[in-house]
């Protein structure tokens, strides 16, 4: 058993849950192994995709329709959007056994069946956002305050529009058409709604950590070790003056009898464009080997139109394969950022202010894009 001291502090300056001083670390003793739910087999759930796709009913779809109506009706902005004022009925229920399974279950879950084209883009961005109200507080995404995000292509060369350079440090991987390893979002729960599919590729893989975590004590203990230690992340630029522009923070944190995995391998690598920072070689291999291993035993799915997915942060590493468009098939995902309340989860976070709002303090004003900006 490991023994790491405790240097986390909570409310002052925060990002991604993380305090800005000191390495995040908790003392505690980490598990031999672990069992239940959780720690499940990817090419296992591939071929039993009952357990974890819920398909919509017509009630279901109706009971949207009425809850959007509702709404539609207050001229509220998307930003005030609530269970309060988006009133599901019967669908609720769906919801809340949805939000259970993410925290006490399998970690993720996929919604199949919304007819999503059938709407303007308005009524896209509410349907999603009212859904999502019953899963949590909705966080923001970047320093521009989006609590709705657009996963879509946005740099030079895109067939839809050109805002950023792929090779840029700090552009945000999810608006390349790269590949994204696998990782971790800085929120207690991601959502995705696929809009389009794209030309190609794009495909979606999750890997439960609990059952890496198992797997890296078998064949790689040493990486199991060196995840344990504080590690430096790339705020990205996006940080208030006068803030620190990276943080350190173990990828793994045993806390409360709960195994929490923060981990983003774009937001390591780019470390390297501190010149201060000396990138240790054995992290880059671990980081690699995690990435191999994951590939060969995650569970892949495509994303159809209208699915809408949802997936727990601390037990389950998410990546996209890189991805193909044209003009008119380009692929766009939108994205939801959660913070849920933890008593109703029955959890404990080990770093998360009380308020459950620890992220892009500086932010001031959210909003809701209708596009990609």
């Amino acid at each position: 058993m490991t023994t790491i001291e405790s240097t986390a502090t909570t409310k002052a300056g925060t990002w991604r849950g993380f305090s800005l001083s000191g390495d995040n670390s908790v003392k505690t003793e980490f598990p031999a192994r672990i069992t239940g739910d959780s720690a499940w087999d990817g090419k296992e759930l591939e071929t039993q995709p009952e357990k974890w796709i819920y398909q919509l009913s017509k009630e279901d779809i109706q009971d949207i329709d009425q809850a959007l109506e509702h709404f539609l009706k207050l001229d509220l902005p998307l930003t005030d959007i609530s269970t309060e004022n988006f009133p599901l009925k019967t669908f609720k229920t769906v919801l809340l056994k949805e939000r259970e399974n993410m925290f006490n279950g399998l970690g993720f879950g996929l919604l199949r069946g919304f007819p999503i084209l059938d709407y303007g883009r308005k009524e896209q961005l509410a349907i999603f956002m009212g859904i999502g109200s019953y899963i949590g507080i909705r966080k923001p995404q970047n320093a521009k305050g989006h609590v709705l995000g657009h996963v879509k292509d946005l740099t030079h060369g895109s067939a839809t529009k050109s805002l950023y350079d792929a090779e840029d440090p700090i552009t945000r991987i999810y608006a390349t058409r790269k590949a994204q390893p696998f990782h971790v979002d800085g929120a207690d729960v991601v959502a995705l709604l696929c809009l389009n599919k794209g030309l190609e590729g794009g495909l979606s893989s999750l890997i439960s950590s609990h059952t890496l975590y198992n797997r890296l004590l078998e064949l790689r203990p040493d990486i199991v070790e060196l995840m344990k230690q504080p590690w430096l992340w790339d705020r990205k630029g996006e940080h208030a003056p006068g803030e620190p522009e990276y943080i350190s923070a173990p990828p793994l944190v045993h806390f409360n009898d709960r195994l929490f995995t923060f981990w983003g391998p774009h937001f390591f690598e780019t470390m390297s464009r501190f010149p201060e920072v000396h990138v240790e070689k054995e992290k880059l291999e671990a980081m690699k080997y995690i990435q191999e291993l994951c590939e060969r035993e995650a569970l892949n799915m495509s994303l159809e139109v209208g699915d809408m997915q949802f997936v727990q942060n601390y037990q389950i590493l998410h990546a996209r394969t890189a991805y193909t468009d044209s003009p008119d098939q380009a692929r766009h995902l939108l994205r939801l950022w959660f913070i849920v309340n933890a008593q109703e989860v029955g959890w404990q976070m080990p770093f998360a202010d009380g308020d459950y709002n620890y992220n892009y303090e500086h932010t001031n004003n959210f909003s809701a894009p209708l596009e990609a900006e």
